[in-house]
């Protein structure tokens, strides 16, 4: 694969069209990002003005199924007829949907514009990534990639202050509103500056059934996951029947993606052990990542008894360290043209935090809290961006799209489970109705950290276990 000519057109575009190009990608990724935390504060307002307080978390929950179910789909159409016109038709379709969510007079009509919404999302995130694959060679997509991948956290830590401050002083429609401006600069960063990217010169032949056994194989899985998340109930018997339904969706999209000429989601990817490893990594460090995230403030309130906004400003350190250690490891890639070192001492790192957290605790120290969400953001950030240029430059450069849309597709679920599985762990270990005292809370967020420790320790695994190849430069 590595010796397969690359058909990237970085001879295309100047280091100033470069830098614009990044910016209307920073800008489309921003908006799919920022769409999963901006509406979490404004959900009892939404409720309070619509009804329907029994579908409140499908507000969410409809905008993550639906953006995370395309993104293999529209990763494989963007290699097939090219990342442009794909791109423009996602941007359009997540506008679409944000204007008639503002609209909604009703809490299903929100749902369903939210599932439009996802659908335009989960575009915005797979061909954002790719696009970097065609405008530069593997040796010189670190950085850019470090930039993309701190886009993330900043979308987390923007989305919940926005969405609160859009209900204060405006209204909970302006969390929708605001998507207009943005997706249409967007829309116009991609249709000038990308217009001279080459299409694919042969006719595709789309595989919808497999796109269709795709969306009926993870919609299930997700579903149950939610179901999980809400109850904290690993053995819920209708999370375990949808765990059963996307398993035969599973079996079904193998046997139909063997026989397709071009299958909507190629399995010779899997053969390819630096690609599988490097899925392995970061669905792993994403499970971590994830529950982190949602686990460690709900820590500090629990356990130390701090206010839900002392504990919010306690996770900009890890914001800005993952948004640093995305950055840094980037510059690394480029600089160096090396990436294996890069996920070992990311996850190394997020595995000693895990550890610290789970002997020593949260909330005794500023300082002390500062410095291990600090470094448990800077190991995150060391892990995701090089992964990225890892499966750019392992497969067919015309498999480009698709790859990375695996990768985000894996890390998305792998988040997913990670949250549902340590939040089912927390539950359970604080009893019914969660009302724990301090000292009982600080004894089940111990083992929830140890769990965490033990996935990262996993991830470390994989990680050593990578093969580097030499980046392709642009010859």
């Amino acid at each position: 694969m590595r010796d397969t000519p690359d058909p990237s057109s970085s001879s295309l575009f100047s280091p100033g069209e470069v830098r614009l190009i990044v910016l209307g990608l920073t800008l489309a990724l921003f908006l799919s990002s920022l769409d999963q935390t901006i509406v979490a504060t404004a959900l009892s307002t939404i409720a309070g003005d619509l009804g329907g307080w029994a579908l409140l978390p499908w507000v969410v929950s409809a905008y993550l199924i639906a953006s995370t179910v395309t993104t293999p789909i529209y990763g494989r159409l963007s290699d097939l007829y090219g990342r442009r016109p794909v791109l423009l038709v996602s941007i359009s379709l997540f506008v679409l949907g944000a204007m008639l969510s503002a609209l909604a007079q009703s809490m299903p009509m929100l749902i369903l514009m939210r599932v439009v919404q996802g659908l335009g999302g989960g575009g915005l995130r797979a061909i954002s990534l790719a696009v970097v694959g065609d405008i530069l060679p593997p040796r010189e997509r670190g950085k850019v990639q470090g930039y993309l991948s701190g886009t993330f956290a900043t979308a987390n830590i923007c989305g919940p202050v926005l969405g609160g401050l859009f209900v204060e002083y405006l209204s909970w429609h302006w969390i929708f509103w605001i998507n207009l401006p943005l997706g249409a600069a967007a829309f116009a960063a991609t249709y000038f500056q990308l217009r001279r990217l080459p299409l694919p010169g042969k006719r595709p032949r789309i595989d919808w059934p497999g796109a269709a056994l795709i969306v009926l194989a993870c919609t299930p899985v997700l579903i149950g996951i939610t179901l999980i998340q809400r109850s904290g109930d690993w053995l819920s018997p209708a999370a375990w029947g949808c765990f059963a339904l996307g398993i035969a969706g599973t079996a079904a999209l193998i046997l139909q993606e063997r026989a397709a000429p071009q299958p909507m989601l190629p399995l010779h990817l899997f053969r390819n052990g630096i690609f599988t490893t490097a899925i392995v990594i970061t669905g792993l460090a994403s499970m971590v990542m994830m529950a982190l995230t949602v686990l460690v403030p709900l820590a500090y309130q629990m356990v130390a008894g701090l206010s839900a906004k002392q504990a919010g400003l306690r996770m900009i350190a890890m914001t800005l360290g993952s948004v640093s250690g995305s950055f840094l490891a980037g510059l690394a890639v480029t600089r160096t043209g090396r990436y294996r070192a890069l996920p070992i001492l990311g996850t190394s790192t997020a595995l000693a935090m895990c550890l610290v957290v789970a002997l020593v605790g949260l909330g005794h120290s500023l300082l002390l809290d500062t410095a291990v969400t600090l470094a448990l953001g800077l190991g995150f950030g060391c892990q995701f961006s090089p992964i990225t240029v890892t499966i750019q430059n392992a497969v067919d450069p015309r498999d480009g799209g698709v790859a990375v849309a695996c990768m985000m597709f894996f890390r998305l679920m792998g988040g997913a489970f990670g949250v549902a599985l340590l939040s089912a762990l927390l539950l359970g270990r604080l009893g019914p109705g969660g009302t724990a005292s301090p000292e009982q809370a600080a004894a089940a967020f111990s083992v929830v950290f140890l769990a965490a420790g033990g996935i990262a320790a996993l991830c470390l695994i994989a990680a050593l276990r990578l093969q580097e190849i030499p980046l392709r430069g642009r010859s």
